[in-house]
């Protein structure tokens, strides 16, 4: 990767830059992704945690997901705008919002998570590698 990844929330009252390149990016069509954007599903870019830097404040919200794992979402307190988590599991990851991208075309998904969930008029891409919850490979 020769260009930095930017982003940021909807106000510009939070921004980012990651200096490495995606480790993998996903959809995820579970029950919180989907209130939590209000959307059918969130595709989210996982970076290397060292490689994030962010400036302005964000405010936390911590739950536990399926799993039993907590999940700390990150959002912008000025407009709301969902931008990153970090989940135990995964440490030393940055899951970013991909649609918080200045860019979103510079990441393409490889995976659909929780596919059994998705709503009927959210097309999933069946050429991804599909799984029906949250089981998937390390990568």
């Amino acid at each position: 990767m020769t260009q930095k990844l930017t982003g940021g929330c909807l106000c510009e009252a939070v921004r980012y830059v990651c200096d490495a390149p995606p480790k993998i990016t996903v959809q995820c069509y579970c029950r919180d992704c989907r209130k939590l954007g209000g959307t059918g599903h969130a595709t989210h870019t996982v970076f290397p945690e060292d490689a994030f830097s962010l400036t302005g404040a964000v405010s936390e919200y911590v739950k536990t997901a399926d799993s039993g794992r907590t999940i700390n979402r990150r959002f912008c307190p000025v407009c709301g705008s969902a931008i990153f988590h970090t989940r135990d599991g995964m440490e030393g990851l940055v899951v970013v919002r991909a649609s918080s991208l200045d860019d979103p075309e510079s990441v393409r998904p490889e995976r659909a998570l929780y596919v059994s969930r998705a709503p009927s008029w959210d097309h999933v891409d069946r050429s991804l590698e599909c799984f029906e919850e949250m089981t998937v490979p390390k990568t």
